[in-house]
């Protein structure tokens, strides 16, 4: 019993900070959101800086350098993904005789044209997005991209059937009131600063480019995720893939090829400004995948939302944007949407939980009562 008490001493020693008495894990998750807040908001930054010079006339290019870099990381990731499996299974002593195949095109699960179609909605996403950089300000992208949620949940409703609470689709309308006020303040304070620019046109193409995105998203969720059970790796990959093969088609079509060659043999900066954004917007995606794998949605919901509000004050800050009183209406109901959303995630987490509960007690209840009548049974005989 002494020994059982020392092993579970050392072992809280091991796992157990002294400093805020967190454990070791708590640490580990702590690391990962600033890793994906601090990510986020360099990727953030630095895209608003391209979109804010010249480079922003070069759309098809900077979409089809993103989709390339976004591929290659993904790539890696898969690939490590298939090694570690490998090796773990050899080491559980795998089946005899039998060698685990690590090589990405035997082991993926979605089919090329699975990907050829996913492809063309991601780029098309990316494409229009980029493109309305060049009429609207980027926080407003920040926002858009957030209001991704109204036609993922008009498309599930209408083709798979999904249904939701009244509550969420309150909070959807909040968020959409957020993006009116945002978009009339950058209306009223546009040509007073050089980087606050409006126009209705961007409008239009953000639209076709959250479309695209909430396309993509019930595509990859119910397709590829559900019914291929593809890898998050494996999807990024190879619609990146095809995306930027997309791209790099549309440019020659358009005859701005060699426009966008040139521009960016003169500005090379461009291309460190690519890799390294990209770079650092996968990263943050991945810290944010592990932290929902570790401790749950809630807690994920509250860094990305954390980054999302970071974002925007900084973009204010930094490139000196008019902030108007519809701005701070706008903020206020971009925070209750936020907070809409993370009492959503609770609310969901503890009905999950409270199920799981449940289901252990009459787990339970039932192997008391099968055991009991089964000793009965043998009793008799």
């Amino acid at each position: 019993c002494r020994q059982e008490m020392a092993s579970k001493s050392a072992d809280d020693t091991k796992t157990t900070s002294k400093l805020l008495g967190l454990k070791q894990d708590d640490y580990e998750v702590l690391v990962m959101a600033a890793s994906a807040i601090g990510l986020s908001i360099l990727y953030n930054l630095l895209q608003e800086s391209m979109f804010t010079s010249d480079a922003k006339k070069y759309t098809g290019m900077i979409t089809m350098m993103t989709s390339l870099v976004y591929a290659v990381l993904a790539f890696f990731e898969f690939k490590h993904e298939l090694v570690s499996h490998a090796k773990t299974k050899a080491a559980h002593g795998g089946d005899e005789g039998t060698t685990v195949k690590t090589g990405v095109l035997e082991n993926m699960k979605g089919t090329a044209f699975d990907y050829a179609r996913l492809g063309t909605l991601t780029a098309a996403g990316m494409y229009f997005t980029n493109w309305s950089l060049q009429y609207l300000n980027y926080t407003l992208r920040v926002l858009f991209k957030a209001s991704k949620i109204l036609p993922t949940v008009l498309i599930a409703v209408m083709f798979y059937k999904k249904k939701f609470s009244v509550a969420e689709y309150v909070n959807i309308l909040v968020l959409v009131a957020s993006i009116v006020l945002f978009s009339y303040g950058d209306a009223v304070g546009k040509g007073k600063t050089d980087n606050a620019s409006f126009d209705i046109f961007g409008i239009a193409l953000i639209t076709v480019g959250v479309i695209a995105d909430a396309l993509t998203s019930n595509f990859e969720g119910e397709h590829l995720f559900k019914t291929r059970k593809a890898s998050h790796s494996e999807v990024m990959m190879a619609a990146s893939l095809f995306g930027s093969l997309y791209m790099l088609v549309l440019m020659f079509m358009t005859g701005k090829a060699m426009d966008s060659y040139q521009y960016l043999i003169e500005n090379p900066d461009l291309a460190v400004k690519v890799v390294v954004s990209c770079s650092a917007g996968y990263f943050s995606i991945t810290f944010i995948l592990k932290i929902i794998q570790r401790v749950g949605a809630v807690t994920a919901e509250i860094v990305k939302s954390v980054r999302r509000v970071v974002s925007i004050v900084l973009s204010f800050i930094i490139y000196s944007k008019p902030f108007l009183s519809w701005h701070l209406i706008g903020s206020l109901f971009f925070v209750l949407f936020i907070y809409n959303t993370f009492q959503a995630k609770v609310a969901k987490q503890k009905a999950k939980d409270a199920a799981k509960a449940a289901k252990q007690i009459q787990e339970a209840v039932d192997l008391e009562v099968f055991g009991n009548g089964n000793k009965k049974n043998g009793g008799g005989h």
